[in-house]
């Protein structure tokens, strides 16, 4: 019986092993001409198949060239890279990976294992760089080789982190100084909601050498951290990262890690980049259209509805920051108690206007909401590397001193200030569903500013959102609603009174009881007279 059972299972142990040895040869000349700008001496692809290795022999190294950086990029699967020795710190796993070699004595024999169990296609790219270049990642403490010339790329719900080893200079042998050379970062947008594998390749294509990442790339400036850039998480929107190092006194020598790439989430799992995930999101999201659609062109008329809506999105921003600050909860308990909050809020605005009736201070708050609103388009529009910013007392005193100036500015002109503000913010409510569904990142001029409330070093972050064309569309939709919204409300309202009068000072007021016995008329309604406290106007 057990004869019978083990025979399977050793050819199946034996076959397995065979399996996981096969290897392919690939031969790769490196006589091409490089140029200052363009240092690669070979670019294409290689199809490794399943549990397989493919060993890669370099051939006629081009004359001047004193070192190599070779690097191997997949798309959606690790693989392992390693030179002569598969031992521990010669090999290095993941999607963007690199090694160094020098030409001198012999160059490295590199090797390429695909440990999944399908075949993939990666992207092998070599660059050839002389004596005065410097190493990327030679002054490596970090990372997993001696030598790193490769990013690495980390992501949570709010940030992506990008961090390098230090380069060396070719006459800093020790690493004695960091000064003797620099490392400038760059990044460049993939198309948005786009996880097909070519357009991953031509981005990595795109940044593969200074030429064209001049071309495409766009600068990430240094935030006080020097081999890291922090940068504001667009989920859904892949990007490029890549870094080059100069040497500091000489600005002509220079070399180009291996580009990493991050989406800011995980499209290869089902409901990976889906940043509202629960019923009770999506549903508060959805119904934003109808709101915004409502109070983009019905706002003003309905005006004590208004009042209750403007409250409760105040309320329910205001309650998120806080208890974001003071609790630990999850996405849904969180949206849950600042719905609860707003409701509260919204009704307190409301009666505010039902005893007072005061327009000026019944509008302030749409007109800080604007406001609020545009004071966020500055911040999200602003370039980075504003070390003033960093601090929170200089960003928050600049954001609440454009919030009051735009909502002053407005309140000189009551009526028509309360229907541009309805138009603005019921677009702006009526959009942001929509560019949730198509992919598009205009609703992060307000989910930046709130990080930057509630996100630990989020001052470090470097904003420089997307804008391409989905973006483009919807803020091209915002504009055109808000003065459609603005246009219908100034024609709804013509040879109207510019605001409804308050409840309270047209509820009837009835004369008091008479004493048993007395003659007295029937009792009639009468009605409040005006009195210097009555709105102006009413």
């Amino acid at each position: 019986m057990f004869k019978s059972t083990s025979f399977p299972l050793f050819f199946l142990i034996f076959l397995t092993n065979q399996v996981s040895t096969q290897k392919t040869n690939v031969l790769i000349n490196l006589n091409k001409t490089t140029s200052w700008g363009d240092k690669d001496l070979y670019t294409g692809f290689v199809n490794v198949t399943a549990n397989s290795t493919a060993q890669v022999d370099l051939l006629n190294v081009y004359p001047n060239v004193s070192f190599i950086i070779f690097q191997v990029h997949s798309h959606s699967y690790n693989v392992t890279l390693y030179n002569n020795t598969y031992v521990k710190g010669s090999y290095v796993t993941g999607t963007n990976v690199g090694m160094y070699s020098s030409v001198k004595p012999k160059i490295d024999t590199f090797f390429i294992i695909n440990p999944n169990t399908i075949d993939i296609k990666v992207l092998v790219s070599i660059h050839g760089y002389t004596t005065a270049d410097p190493i990327p990642g030679g002054c490596n403490m970090e990372f997993s080789l001696p030598i790193s010339p490769f990013l690495l790329s980390s992501y949570n719900n709010d940030t992506i982190m990008v961090d390098a080893a230090a380069a060396k200079d070719p006459m800093d042998i020790n690493c004695n100084s960091i000064d003797k050379s620099f490392v400038n970062f760059y990044k460049m947008y993939l198309p948005e909601r786009d996880f097909d594998a070519d357009t991953y390749y031509m981005g990595i294509i795109n940044m593969l050498t200074f030429d064209k990442i001049q071309d495409n790339g766009e600068y990430i400036p240094y935030t006080g951290l020097r081999m890291r850039r922090m940068l504001s998480a667009y989920p859904g929107t892949g990007a490029i990262y890549v870094a080059v190092a100069f040497s500091s006194k000489n600005t002509s020598a220079y070399s180009v890690y291996v580009p990493t790439y991050s989406y800011a989430c995980d499209p290869f799992i089902e409901g990976g980049c889906e940043i509202m995930d629960d019923f009770f999101s999506q549903m508060l999201c959805a119904s934003l259209t109808f709101v915004g659609l409502f109070v983009c062109f019905f706002g003003h008329r309905f005006f004590k509805t208004e009042m209750f809506l403007v409250g409760f999105v105040t309320g329910v921003v205001i309650t998120y920051i806080l208890i974001s600050l003071m609790a630990d909860l999850n996405r849904a308990a969180l949206l849950g108690a600042s719905v609860l909050s707003g409701v509260c809020f919204g009704s307190i605005w409301l009666l505010f206007w039902w005893f007072y009736g005061i327009p000026i201070f019944a509008v302030f708050l749409s007109t800080l909401n604007v406001g609020f609103l545009f004071a966020a388009i500055i911040y999200h529009g602003l370039p980075g590397g504003l070390t003033e910013l960093e601090l929170d007392l200089n960003f928050w005193t600049l954001f609440i001193f454009i919030m009051l100036l735009t909502a002053l500015l407005l309140l000189s002109m009551t009526f028509l200030s309360n229907i541009l503000c309805c138009a603005i913010l019921g677009a702006y409510a009526t959009v942001f569903p929509m560019d949730y569904y198509i992919g598009s990142n205009l609703r992060f001029i307000i989910i930046n500013t709130v990080r930057r409330a509630i996100v630990p070093h989020f001052n470090m972050a470097v904003l420089s959102p997307p804008f391409q064309w989905k973006d483009a569309v919807i803020a091209a939709l915002w504009i055109g609603l808000a003065l459609s919204g603005f246009l219908v409300q100034h024609y709804h309202n013509r040879a109207r009174p510019p605001f409804p009068p308050p409840p309270r000072s047209v509820r009837p007021v009835y004369e008091p009881r008479r004493r048993y016995g007395q003659i007295s008329a029937p009792m009639m309604p009468v009605f409040a007279a005006p009195s210097e406290r009555t709105p102006l106007l009413a």
